[in-house]
């Protein structure tokens, strides 16, 4: 099942991937962020999240990071026009949204090796 939620800030996004890597073992590539293109965090390259800009430019970055648009990701998730359009709209009005699946947890893995807690990367557990 995909799942897509709308935030205001991007803090707020960083708490609830937190929360869902702790509690329902997703990883960090397991998060697609959408938002305007010139509110890009930096810590999408380091982190392991995918950030898909809307913006009708393709810039630089996208062309090498092969980065998908919003618009474009949001359409190959199966919406329908309508709900794509209303996404963007939210986007278009400064807010965020985080889209994950459920479909990642089936993974082959043993969720308990030292493989999985290097894959799911750091975690607040100091």
């Amino acid at each position: 099942m995909q799942y897509i939620e709308k935030y205001n800030s991007l803090d707020e996004i960083l708490e609830r991937i937190d929360l869902l890597k702790q509690e329902e073992n997703y990883y960090e590539e397991d998060f697609n962020i959408l938002g305007l293109a010139d509110l890009e965090p930096d810590w999408t390259d380091y982190m392991g999240c995918t950030y898909n800009p809307h913006s009708n430019n393709l810039s630089f970055k996208d062309f090498f990071t092969q980065n998908v648009k919003a618009e474009d990701f949001l359409y190959a998730s199966g919406l329908n026009a309508d709900l794509v359009e209303t996404y963007l709209k939210i986007i278009q009005d400064g807010q965020f949204l985080l889209a994950f699946d459920d479909k990642s947890l089936n993974r082959e893995m043993n969720r308990n090796s030292t493989e999985a807690d290097v894959e799911k990367g750091p975690g607040d557990n100091l």
